[in-house]
């Protein structure tokens, strides 16, 4: 009689990001996860067809969990300049850990990987992008003036979503002068 695993598909997950975690990418593979999880090759492949998707669905996940933490972030009774710092720290700690997990040279050395991977990435830099319009617009209405005379409230979420992402990557900018440099703006 065939065993009946619940929720195969987390398990499958779980066990590759075990692999990644304790081991590397190079050795997460198809058959080697299959061994991990005591399950049949094939099982695998109906859940994840290639290695890729396996890969691809393990990041959107990372992503996925980066939001929920960006959510509680949003919905707290904060101010809008301390939600701003808060959502700025958890994506400084989310960089650290994807350059550490993610950002591997045998992973984008395949273009599908690369291809995938930015695809993905400009999916959920968009998406930040759509939750600080949001907290703009609210900023806004509280205090009921436009946002700047020149930028509309997608375009200046841009700018600090990849102001965020350059005060990370290069740490000569100050958070502090950032902020006051947006204040400015928003006044």
């Amino acid at each position: 009689m065939a065993r009946v695993i619940e929720n195969p598909r987390e398990l499958i997950l779980n066990e590759a990001k075990k692999i990644l975690h304790n081991e590397g990418f190079a050795n997460i593979s198809i058959r080697r996860v299959a061994k991990e999880c005591n399950i049949a090759v094939g099982t695998i492949y109906n859940y994840f067809p290639t290695k890729k998707e396996l890969i691809v669905e393990m990041m959107t996940n990372f992503w996925k969990e980066y939001f929920y933490n960006i959510q509680s972030i949003v919905s707290s009774q904060e101010t809008f300049y301390v939600k701003l710092k808060s959502i700025f720290n958890n994506l400084a700690e989310f960089i650290k850990r994807f350059r550490e997990v993610w950002l591997n040279n045998e992973l984008y050395s395949s273009p599908d990987y690369i291809e995938s991977g930015l695809e993905k990435q400009n999916i959920y830099i968009h998406k930040l992008i759509i939750i600080i319009e949001d907290l703009l617009k609210k900023e806004v209405d509280n205090h009921s003036h436009e946002i700047t005379k020149k930028l509309n409230s997608y375009e200046l979420a841009s700018f600090i979503v990849m102001n965020f992402i350059s005060m990370i990557q290069m740490p000569y900018f100050d958070y502090a002068l950032f902020e006051s440099i947006l204040k400015e703006l928003i006044q």
